[in-house]
């Protein structure tokens, strides 16, 4: 009653001393009013009535001076339903939230925090949900995103992020709970790289939410973030986070079924609480139901329905209606166990009654969606399918990236590679125009050659003709004769080797005609003997064509001479062809008298013939029938 009456005369005084001071002497005086109030916030001076005190103090200064300072004010409502730090009662702080909110709005739109309104708008919602009124939480953060959303300060968009990540989660419904968890660990991330002021407020929050995310799921990672808590906490001036802590321990260690040792947790939980005048807040009932359930376990019912109805009185002095109806339907649970059904089933009807109520407040999330003008839930997804998208083209573009800068290396070798092989072509090009030069000239050369061999040939068997015209014996006159033949036979090869496109062979069906067409000639025989070659274009070798065309010198010579006795007519036949085995088979034949003649004349002609045979490997078959045919089979390539 004294402290009542001491608060009212301070007012009194502070009105009066308020009409003697300035305005800005107001506004410094009820800031260090809010900066003792939040000095007893902090362990180890926590004293939650002197916060409230100081608080109350600083507010009442600046309502009761004209004008108001609509910013100062709004700054202290912030400080005053601060989720985290509350020191008002928890009804109390649902009822100043809108008061702050007010104070905002009048301050002048151009003097504006948008920050300030966030987190007083924030704060709002997270008071609504947790006293199990989702829509009008809903509201309250949509309203506070639509202030800040589209600034792109670091700062600002890791407290999107941890506010999200803590919105979802504690709004309740599954799906949303995994998209709180999403924003919860980026904001942690975010915070951990950081040195913002709310750093280790941040973490806190998200380390509490994620190790209740994990605790039946993945106890590694409950423990391991309660271990990220427990390194934390000698920098934490919070009270509130230390016996959140003591708890959360509790509660892992009782799923663990480590009752003992939970007990020990728990208990320095309610110690903390109860020495911090902190009883109003949820962790208060927690500590007592879970203590209540290890008493169930063993046995001890009348502590465990001690434990819960002290957790429902707790609950519904601090209005949390769905932690209520929770505690009412455990104590049905109990009193059935200890066998007082009536008083069962009277909590089980006031259960049904305060659950009816709760019902009703979760069946209006599911027309949320219309009755709000702009569904957060929504642009969130389509927010996170957006980042998954622009992380997709993102990676699409890198891999593109790296595609266009392999592409342009190996266009870049392959521009080499064509400048190289360019060089090495045109070096090659100009080679080949020497060597082309060289050929010309080497063919030039040999073409040379074999003209100088025909003439020279030439020239020998016209001193045989000469030498012949002089010698009137008959036999030595042949012989001569034949030996300019043989001759001859040898200049037209070299004839058709320098006529010719190609130096190295000589095409042989023409050979022959001329060589038979030169022979029947030097006869006078151009009327009367006809000369025909069946065959077949057939290129040979030097080396071979001399000695063939020796040959058939030979047969020619003396088919004239002996086959068509006195003056007769007659025809003679020359054909060459080389079959699969490489084999040249040659037949020289005539319609003659048919008598064999390859031992007369000279008898040098029939050795000569039996000479070149065997320098091309080749055998002689001579039949006569109806004239003379004489055929042989070469084997050139195997010829000595």
């Amino acid at each position: 009653m004294k402290s009542y009456f001491f608060f009212f005369l301070f007012l009194l005084i502070t009105k009066a001393a308020a009409q003697s001071i300035s305005t800005e002497e107001i506004v410094t005086l009820s800031k260090k009013y809010q900066e003792k109030a939040l000095y007893f916030r902090e362990m180890p001076h926590f004293n939650r009535d002197s916060t409230v005190y100081y608080f109350d103090m600083a507010v009442d200064l600046l309502q009761n001076n004209k004008p108001l300072q609509y910013e100062q004010l709004a700054h202290l409502f912030r400080d005053i339903t601060d989720r985290s730090n509350r020191s008002h009662n928890f009804n109390v702080v649902d009822s100043l939230a809108p008061i702050g909110w007010e104070y905002y709005e009048k301050i002048p739109k151009g003097q504006k925090d948008k920050v300030l309104g966030y987190d007083l708008l924030i704060n709002w919602a997270l008071i609504k949900i947790i006293r199990g009124e989702p829509k009008p939480g809903l509201e309250l953060f949509v309203q506070a995103l639509d202030l800040i959303q589209a600034d792109t300060r670091t700062e600002v968009q890791l407290k999107i992020l941890k506010d999200k990540g803590r919105f979802y989660y504690q709004y309740g419904l599954p799906e949303e709970k995994e998209i709180g968890i999403q924003y919860l660990k980026e904001s942690m991330i975010g915070y951990q790289e950081s040195d913002y002021p709310e750093k280790n407020e941040a973490l806190v929050i998200a380390y509490k939410l994620l190790s209740y995310y994990y605790e039946n799921s993945n106890p590694d990672s409950t423990e391991f973030y309660l271990n990220q808590l427990d390194e934390l906490l000698p920098q934490i001036t919070n009270p509130f986070h230390h016996t959140w802590h003591s708890y959360s321990m509790g509660n892992y260690l009782v799923l663990r079924k480590k009752y003992e040792e939970a007990e020990s947790y728990l208990f320095k939980t309610i110690q903390l609480l109860e020495k911090y005048h902190l009883t109003t807040i949820d962790v208060y009932q927690f500590a007592h139901s879970l203590l209540g359930d290890i008493a169930e376990v063993e046995g001890r019912i009348d502590e465990a329905i001690a434990y819960y109805e002290k957790a429902k009185n707790s609950s519904i002095e601090i209005n949390t209606k769905a932690n209520t109806a929770s505690f009412i339907e455990k104590l049905s649970k109990l009193y059935a166990l200890k066998g007082d059904y009536k008083k069962a089933l009277e909590y089980h009807v006031e259960w049904a009654d305060t659950n009816e109520s709760i019902e009703l407040e979760r069946n209006e999330r599911s027309l949320r969606e219309s009755e709000l003008e702009m569904n957060v839930l929504k642009q969130d997804k389509e927010l996170i399918a957006k980042r998954q998208q622009q992380t997709i083209y993102i990676v699409a573009l890198l891999l593109g990236t790296v595609m266009l800068g392999l592409l342009y290396r190996n266009y870049r070798l392959e521009q080499r590679s064509n400048q190289k092989l360019e060089a090495l072509n045109e070096e090659l090009d100009q080679k080949n125009v020497l060597l082309d030069k060289r050929n010309a000239e080497n063919e030039l050369l040999l073409k040379e050659i074999h003209h100088r061999v025909k003439n020279n040939l030439e020239i020998v068997s016209s001193l045989l003709a000469l030498q012949s015209s002089q010698i009137d014996d008959p036999n030595t006159k042949d012989a001569m004769q034949e030996g300019q033949n043989r001759v001859q036979s040898i200049g037209i090869v070299h004839q058709k080797l320098y006529q010719g496109t190609n130096l190295g062979a000589v095409e042989m069906k023409d050979y022959f005609i001329n060589l038979g067409e030169s022979l029947i000639g030097s006869f006078g025989a151009e009327k009367r003997v006809t000369l025909e070659c069946a065959m077949d274009n057939l290129d040979l070798d030097i080396d071979t064509a001399v000695p063939l065309g020796l040959i058939v010198n030979e047969l020619l010579t003396n088919t004239l001479k002996y086959a068509f006795p006195e003056g007769q007519p007659g025809k003679v036949e020359i054909t060459l062809q080389k079959n699969g085995d490489g084999v040249l088979q040659l037949q020289v034949s005539d319609n003659g008298v048919g008598k064999s003649r390859q031992i007369k004349g000279t008898g040098f002609g029939g050795q000569l013939i039996s000479l070149l045979t065997q320098q091309l490997n080749g055998t002689m078959q001579e039949e006569v029938k109806n004239g003379t045919r004489i055929y042989f089979d070469f084997k050139p390539e195997e010829a000595a």
